[in-house]
């Protein structure tokens, strides 16, 4: 499943069973308790310590955060919008897949390679 985490798209295959393997890898604590609100904080949280100290998440990481949100709120993206005092607010939504499959084939031409959706790691422009 394709999923867009902020400017970065990455393909999560059985989101459920890969939570169910790697949870206790994210540090978030049994997920299965967690509602929505608590996944989008739980995520909010990591992608912005992310972005002051270690200027974003790697792939495998994105993934995680990726199952975690597909698993507990059915969204294929979660995107942080940036405020005026420069906080951001995180976003919910799910978009079509196509969109989603023509934004990876563009982030993979901006890379300079061939577009592979499911093998490789692709990034957006920020």
């Amino acid at each position: 499943m394709l999923f867009l985490l902020n400017d970065q798209i990455v393909d999560v295959d059985i989101p459920e069973m890969r939570l169910e393997r790697r949870w206790r890898r994210m540090g978030c604590g049994k997920p299965h308790a967690f509602r929505a609100k608590d996944v989008v904080n739980f995520v909010h949280a990591r992608l912005e310590q992310a972005r002051f100290f270690v200027r974003g998440v790697d792939y495998q990481e994105a993934c995680d955060l990726a199952t975690l949100i597909i698993a507990r709120t059915g969204a294929n993206s979660l995107i942080l919008r940036q405020a005026e005092d420069g906080s951001t607010e995180p976003q919910l939504k799910i978009i079509p897949h196509q969109v989603l499959e023509v934004y990876a084939r563009g982030a993979a031409n901006d890379e300079g390679s061939a577009p592979q959706i499911g093998t490789e790691p692709r990034r957006a422009l920020s």
